[in-house]
């Protein structure tokens, strides 16, 4: 990899004005992008040229240094483009050590230095202004913070150094770990309120008053008003944080993560070491971190989210049917959050009705309320959710929903019930307005067979919980037409979710890979495998819950329903499970104690009765074995190997990638798994279980 493949994209320009009142002139130093308003993106080429133009300042005849960024960002990071191909081509380059060169200058300089940040400041942007005495923004709601190590590495120009003697370790190690990897940024008011900014000062950048207001906070620095912040916080406090936050990361992703490992060690480090030390260790750490398969997972399945987020895949082209009102068959909690996202999204009138009266009501009142549960968190004004929740309405009469365009249901996940709910829907709408299920698991073309028009019956799986999963599966039936998906793509845009194609075919993606996961964790259960161990089995993988965890967030009934659907299509690969069985016949919610509780068992109380007494029937004795030889984890991992090796062979999806993205996006799998395909790449389990690797990061 050559600088010339990546050319700068950054501007620098150094201008001496002198400010109201004053005599001696400052250095401004502006940055922008080569692109009109552009993101200022760091690449090696550019941390060279401001390399350049800092060491050209000559202090001796400025009072101060003043960087300022453009009106949209002060800067968006380091280019991920040039470190994704130094990964892939497995080369190592001077590209860390470059951003220590160029802002170490700024940072020993002899005059007061001053970051104004006058939009975006992420990562490399945001480590440029910790190297300034001062850092200025503007109000509203641009981004600041250090992402990362959900990015597959850590701050690697400084932030570890610089951001805990700012404001703390324990502060800095919830901005460069925790939010990091939760993929939460600050907003300025926050970034002042833990010491991040100095000041968040009026006017929005590029007017007279941000103009005035930054100058005049400039001056009185200069006329001794002002001191640089710095932590008084003591070694024991200090070193407290950091194995805090050892143990918070080795508790979430045992290891699986390496970059917020190297973050808090350096952290750690870094109150007894000089900026240079503690630059140089994360120098060759971060050469090391880039390179491992976690990271090169990390910023695959960066680019891939970024990349889809923008633009869907496999998108017909076709005509894309107009949508001016949409209706909603039933009146529960999914429904509502159905009715809330096409009303929000595309802005559009959502008629909802239900068998019962009483029950319509009371689920059109919970949606609307919905909208004004936003505008009390502040994220709509209270005007924006009375107009949302005005959209919303129940219907009267079967005419209200003659004139829809899209009529999506929700009722319960049995075939019969939605092959009903659709024969007495089809001849009410007009025979152009697209039907849609919202199945998690049933076939679609199996639901469209006695319709007079299968060709408008489309999937359109929204996940829940709605508010944080993007993900929706796009289901195709076989007689499904191209307009029909055009338009169900089309839709899905406008209410900000991230479509995938997915051909017709039992639980499609999500569920059907963690089904099979849960496979194998109900056969080694039911084969008299100690609970707490086989619900751990998986911690090397890093994943956000257990899968008993996951098993209670989802609901064993409904896991138990997929995995009857899944049985029956596929027996050989998919087994019936005696314990999860008795757990949802019994109607128990919960596998594991509430939260805070704790068990001699492990299990809850119905739980573990309901596994004593399977056991018992099957005449399987308790094994105490804990897991610790990794077999229970090969198998897990093989079995997703061959699972996804068929749903590719079938064509359930188009690639590997679209696989990874569901999983990333409806499963809230990692990015240092890469979705699921690198991981398995990585581990071998690919190899072991195809011959081939699935290589979709390579891609």
């Amino acid at each position: 990899m050559s600088e010339q493949s990546f050319p700068s994209t950054v501007t620098i320009t150094v201008t001496r004005p002198v400010l109201p009142g004053r005599e001696k002139p400052i250095a401004l130093v502006s940055l922008d992008s080569t692109a009109p308003n552009g993101l200022v993106i760091w690449g090696s080429a550019a941390m060279r040229d401001l390399q350049r133009e800092l060491s050209a300042i000559d202090t001796s005849e400025v009072e101060a240094v003043v960087v300022t960024g453009n009106t949209k960002s002060f800067g968006a990071g380091a280019n991920l483009k040039e470190i994704r191909a130094a990964q892939l081509s497995g080369t190592s380059d001077e590209y860390v050590g470059s951003g220590h060169d160029a802002f170490g200058v700024l940072a020993e300089m002899d005059v007061p230095t001053f970051s104004l940040i006058t939009g975006v400041a992420l990562g490399g942007g945001m480590e440029l202004a910790l190297h300034t005495d001062y850092r200025l923004s503007t109000a509203g709601k641009a981004p600041m913070g250090l992402p990362e190590c959900h990015l597959g590495f850590f701050p690697g120009w400084g932030g570890v150094y610089l951001l805990p003697h700012l404001v703390g370790a324990e502060a800095a190690l919830n901005v460069i770990v925790t939010d990091s990897m939760r993929g939460k940024n600050l907003n300025p008011a926050k970034a002042a309120e833990i010491g991040l900014v100095d000041a968040v000062l009026d006017g929005a950048p590029g007017t007279e008053e941000w103009e005035t207001s930054w100058q005049n906070w400039v001056v009185e620095t200069l006329e001794g008003n002002h001191e640089p912040r710095r932590t008084t916080e003591d070694a024991q406090t200090w070193d407290a944080a950091v194995e805090k936050a050892a143990a918070k990361a080795e508790k979430a992703w045992h290891g699986a993560a390496p970059g917020p490992v190297a973050a808090i060690e350096l952290v750690g480090r870094a109150r007894t070491e000089s900026r240079e030390a503690n630059g140089a260790a994360a120098v060759e750490a971060f050469k090391e971190i880039v390179q491992s398969e976690p990271a090169r997972a990390s910023l695959y399945a960066f680019e891939l989210v970024s990349a889809r987020s923008k633009q869907a895949a496999n998108v017909p082209d076709a005509p894309v049917r107009e949508i001016k009102k949409a209706a909603v068959i039933g009146a529960g909690l999914m429904a509502g959050q159905l009715a809330s996202l096409l009303a929000q999204g595309a802005g559009i009138p959502v008629v909802m009705t239900d068998l019962d009266d009483e029950r319509l009501e009371a689920g059109v009142q919970r949606t609307r309320e919905r909208f004004l549960a936003q505008a009390q968190k502040g994220r709509m004004s209270e005007e924006k959710a009375q107009q949302l929740g005005a959209l919303i309405t129940g219907a009267k009469s079967p005419e209200d929903l003659a004139d829809a365009d899209f009529v999506i249901e929700a009722v319960f996940e049995e075939m019969d019930v939605k092959r009903q709910v659709f024969a007495q829907w089809e001849p009410v709408i007009r025979e152009d307005a697209i039907l849609a299920t919202n199945t998690s698991s049933l076939s679609i073309t199996e639901m469209g067979r006695d319709l007079k028009h299968p060709e408008r019956l489309v999937g359109f799986h929204v996940f829940n919980p709605v508010e944080v999963t993007p993900l929706l599966e796009i289901i195709a039936g076989e007689k499904t037409d191209d307009s029909t998906l055009a338009t169900a793509f089309d839709l899905a845009a406008k209410m900000r979710r991230i479509a995938v194609r997915v051909q017709d075919a039992p639980s499609f993606v999500v569920n059907r890979v963690l089904t099979r996961m849960f496979d194998s964790i109900g056969r080694a259960v039911d084969a008299g495998g100690d609970p707490r161990a086989v619900d751990h089995a998986l911690d090397p993988m890093g994943l956000p819950m257990t899968p008993l965890q996951l098993l209670d967030f989802v609901g064993p009934a409904v896991l138990v329903h997929i995995t009857h659907t899944m049985n029956a299509a596929y027996p050989d690969r998919f087994t019936l499970s005696p314990w999860l069985d008795a757990v949802a016949d019994a109607g128990l919610r919960n596998t594991l104690p509430p939260r805070g509780e704790t068990s001699e068992t492990y299990l809850a109380e119905g739980a573990q009765q309901a596994l004593e007494r399977t056991r018992q029937e099957s005449g399987v004795a308790d094994r105490s074995d804990d897991g610790a030889d990794g077999h229970l984890l090969t198998s897990v991992q093989d079995a997703l190997a061959e699972e996804i090796g068929h749903m590719l062979d079938e064509g359930v999806v188009a690639t590997a990638r679209d696989v990874d993205l569901c999983m990333i996006l409806g499963a809230n799998y990692p990015f240092h798994m890469g979705g699921i395909t690198p991981y398995l790449d990585y581990t071998g389990a690919s190899e072991r279980v195809r011959g081939q690797r699935f290589d979709a990061a390579q891609q």
